[in-house]
């Protein structure tokens, strides 16, 4: 009798995190990413660091859908307008926990705040989601979207 309440207090605490890992998950068919995500570096602070911790995301049309965390799971949608600047490769271990390969993309979301994606090398379509010319290297940069003045 005692090994079976010793063997329940082993297994509950084992299928409780396996639950929470299976949560953690997007659901099957969906194509996520490992990545890393920050606010984008602005003149005053200029040295913010990659969070330790990775996250999955999945495009959604032109939302990117972030879920994080283990025990407790975030998910944030963020919607994109634009990405600001074209794809590029970090330096070797400026990112941790990614690979060897690394890029990064700086996206404006709708608020004008500018948020870094950094993936993988081998997820770059998934990276890019419905922005496929940002992947497509040596691409010159297009015309500058012109503020509507109500005219």
């Amino acid at each position: 009798m005692s090994g079976l309440i010793v063997l329940a207090v082993l297994v509950l605490p084992l299928a409780v995190v396996l639950v929470r890992t299976r949560s953690y998950r997007f659901p099957d068919g969906t194509a996520s990413f490992k990545c890393k995500t920050r606010w984008a570096p602005v003149e005053y602070a200029t040295h913010i660091r990659w969070p330790a911790s990775t996250c999955r995301a999945s495009w959604c049309h032109d939302v990117l859908i972030v879920r994080r965390g283990l025990l407790k799971v975030q998910v944030k949608p963020l919607p994109v307008r634009t990405p600001a600047e074209p794809l590029r490769q970090l330096r070797h271990r400026e990112v941790r926990g990614l690979g060897r390969e690394v890029l990064c993309l700086v996206l404006r979301l709708d608020d004008g705040s500018l948020l870094e994606v950094a993936a993988a090398a081998r997820d770059r379509t998934q990276l890019v989601g419905p922005f496929l010319a940002v992947a497509i290297p040596g691409l010159p940069a297009g015309p500058r979207e012109r503020k509507n003045l109500g005219r």
